[in-house]
């Protein structure tokens, strides 16, 4: 009889124990029993971006109903591109950062570098119009602006290699020269491309990236070259692969990142013609990979080095 007693004191002092543990605060990452994700706060803006970020909501409400077409859609690029870039290396962003490009920074890019829509007045000079003259063709006209020929007939809502122009025509074009030329800006954990034209935000796109035993170097570099159909050296066999060959692999265009630059050689940007073409993974060979026409896409809007230069930055 003791021993059932003393069995049932000591099963209460256990409960008892058990159960004021359990009410104790517990920090949830070292709890072992907690499955729920750590997550961490937004970092806030730096004081000089958030100062942007109001000054571009401020216009952003006084433009109207289709900002992205106003005449303030250019400044408003400016603006809101400010903020995107310096909210990149902020802890615990990604969310707003994502919210910025899908609710401002999209339709800008889209009327800016996608339409032809006209923006006569750019204080910033970067979106101008152009006044074809006799014997002028839409490549000399690129080139002196910094752009691809592609990216001038797009802004006219022309095919790509059109070459039919008038005198007198009025022609939308961005100074990307005197802009300072193009910016990509790659995030490795995120599996995005971000395309800045003259400073201003074009548009985002998934990318594939290097796998773990061949990642893809973080850092700054520039691209060196601009190919359309490319050969295709294969990294063991060594074997050069024509462009339409089944085993090359870069699709239609390949972009090159500055070697030394970068400290590592063969690395660029491509499309991919491969079994698995499966986009935000990490499968390359250290390249970045874009899908075909996001590939294509890329290519008309961004000129050759010899006409403006394009800077990279690869974040981890």
């Amino acid at each position: 009889m003791r021993a059932i007693l003393l069995l049932i004191v000591l099963g209460g002092l256990g409960w008892g124990g058990w159960y004021w543990w359990s009410k104790q605060p517990v920090d949830a990452a070292d709890d072992p029993f907690n499955t729920t994700p750590v997550t961490t706060a937004p970092a806030a803006l730096p004081a000089t971006a958030k100062k942007l970020y109001d000054e571009a909501e401020a216009l952003w409400s006084q433009a109207g109903s289709d900002a992205p077409r106003s005449e303030a859609a250019p400044k408003l690029g400016r603006l809101y591109s400010q903020v995107l870039l310096a909210m990149y290396d902020l802890a615990g962003n990604h969310d707003a950062e994502e919210q910025l490009v899908r609710e401002r920074l999209a339709p800008i890019g889209e009327a800016l570098f996608f339409s032809k829509a006209k923006y006569a007045n750019d204080p910033s000079g970067l979106i101008g119009v152009h006044v074809v003259s006799a014997g002028e063709n839409p490549d000399a006209i690129a080139r002196s602006y910094g752009m691809p020929r592609e990216l001038l007939n797009r802004l006219r809502g022309k095919e790509a290699n059109s070459a039919d122009l008038r005198v007198g025509e009025t022609l939308k074009v961005a100074k990307v020269k005197e802009a300072g030329g193009y910016h990509i800006d790659i995030d490795l954990s995120d599996y995005t491309l971000d395309l800045y034209i003259g400073g201003v935000f074009a548009k985002r796109y998934l990318i594939t990236h290097g796998a773990k035993e061949s990642p893809t170097p973080v850092g700054k570099t520039a691209l060196t070259d601009r190919v359309w159909h490319p050969q295709w050296t294969h990294p063991i066999k060594k074997v050069v692969y024509a462009y339409g060959d089944p085993d090359n692999i870069l699709g239609p265009i390949w972009m090159p990142f500055d070697a030394k630059q970068l400290g590592a050689s063969g690395i660029g940007i491509h499309g991919y013609t491969g079994a698995d073409a499966k986009m935000q993974v990490q499968a390359s060979n250290g390249c970045i990979r874009m899908q075909n026409d996001n590939a294509e896409e890329l290519f008309q809007l961004v000129a050759h080095p010899q006409r403006a230069p394009t800077s990279v930055t690869i974040r981890q």
